[in-house]
């Protein structure tokens, strides 16, 4: 007797760092990548299909944290702290099922509901947006020995952060252990984006010369949360655009989130 078993594959964009004002993955777009809220506040997201055909996503709040290398991993909400499980009672969205026409779009509702004793602090789940996959998109069962016969089927899913603040945390970043090198003809800066206080910072990395404006090369959206005191960041550098500067150079970052009130964090770094 034959069995078939169909599997998903998941594929996540975790958005914590974005370069855009955009998420995606495969045909599913969100906008903006990050909501920042206050106590009992609210925000809106919008979803696109920009695929060819109808999609069904599912919307759900969860854990996740950061490592010092930028990288986002999952929690387990029946083993995460008390602090880490409590934005999740902090954030309602509606709705929480959707299905989109191609090229249409539609907005999911944020709110924020904060207890009078909550104590002050930044909190944050993200949110996760999934596509409902298909059985008649499933590949082709691959046969196996056994008779059982294997189909995946991708699930495409973003997620973003929802950042709640209780109060006004203070925090701050500065820049540390800067360094340029060129391996196999590729050059790349290395630098530990330091973080302190309560609340994530969030900004621009550059490198330019130490007397200019303009920036040889540049990443945005770099964040770095809480949970992580410092965060490796390596930013490939065209070899031809830094040639064609002289005299010394630096790293800057420059904070994007409204409440840093543009604090610029800056580094001498020597080249390779």
């Amino acid at each position: 007797m034959k069995c078939t078993m169909m599997m998903a594959a998941i594929v996540a964009s975790h958005a914590l760092a974005p370069t855009m004002a955009q998420a995606a993955a495969g045909d599913l777009l969100v906008a903006p990548t990050r909501l920042i809220m206050g106590a009992n506040s609210g925000g809106e997201v919008v979803v696109n299909n920009t695929g060819d055909k109808a999609t069904t996503y599912r919307i759900s709040l969860v854990l996740r944290k950061m490592t010092e290398q930028g990288t986002i991993e999952s929690v387990d909400e029946a083993t995460a702290s008390q602090r880490d499980a409590a934005a999740l009672d902090l954030i309602t969205y509606a709705p929480r099922k959707i299905t989109l026409a191609p090229q249409q779009s539609q907005t999911v509702r944020i709110g924020v509901r904060v207890p009078p004793t909550m104590p002050g602090g930044e909190y944050r789940a993200h949110l996760l947006f999934r596509a409902v996959p298909d059985v008649a998109d499933a590949a082709a069962p691959q046969p196996a020995a056994d008779g059982m016969s294997i189909s995946l089927t991708p699930i495409y899913g973003v997620t973003i952060p929802v950042i709640v603040r209780v109060g006004e945390p203070k925090g701050s970043a500065s820049l540390n252990n800067a360094r340029l090198s060129v391996q196999e003809g590729q050059a790349q800066l290395d630098v530990d984006l330091m973080r302190a206080g309560e609340r994530s910072v969030y900004g621009t990395l550059e490198l330019m010369q130490a007397d200019g404006k303009t920036p040889i090369a540049t990443i945005k959206g770099i964040a770095a949360y809480p949970e992580v005191a410092q965060r490796h960041i390596m930013l490939p550098v065209d070899r031809a655009a830094l040639a064609r500067v002289s005299g010394p150079l630096k790293v800057r970052f420059v904070e994007t989130d409204p409440a840093a009130g543009g604090a610029v964090s800056e580094t001498a770094v020597a080249r390779p």
